[in-house]
């Protein structure tokens, strides 16, 4: 004894998924925009320092020093390499060296001084002979 009061039950089917197609997939995405908040900010920023930026720079060096300083720390590189003192990395014999090539810049300029005589003969500092 069955029931059936409607059309048989087919058997559930899982549902059909599209297969994703290889030009879907091999298609570019789109371009970042050039514009954005960062890029409007500076611009904006760009913008009011072309029309009030000296003038204001000027107040905050005289008014607030300390922010002045900030600002130009701000905008240097981060790893600035500074090096004082350049003969640190050279040798003694390339310090001989930029001593001779200064000193025949100078040459003519000292044979102008008179008391120079005793000085162009032995070299402006003595160094130059390697001694």
């Amino acid at each position: 004894m069955t029931d059936e009061t409607g059309p048989p039950r087919a058997k559930a089917r899982p549902a059909k998924r599209k297969p994703v197609s290889s030009a879907a997939t091999k298609r570019p995405r789109p371009k970042r925009t050039k514009k954005t908040l960062g890029d409007d900010f500076l611009a904006a920023v760009r913008a009011d320092f072309r029309i009030h930026g000296a003038g204001v720079l000027a107040e905050v060096r005289a008014d607030k020093p300390d922010q002045y300083l900030k600002i130009v720390l701000s905008v240097l590189p981060k790893d600035i390499d500074v090096a004082i003192n350049q003969l640190d990395t050279l040798s003694d014999e390339d310090i001989r060296n930029r001593i001779r090539a200064l000193e025949a810049i100078l040459r003519p300029f000292l044979d102008a001084d008179p008391g120079a005589a005793d000085a162009g003969e032995r070299g402006i500092s003595g160094a130059a002979g390697g001694a």
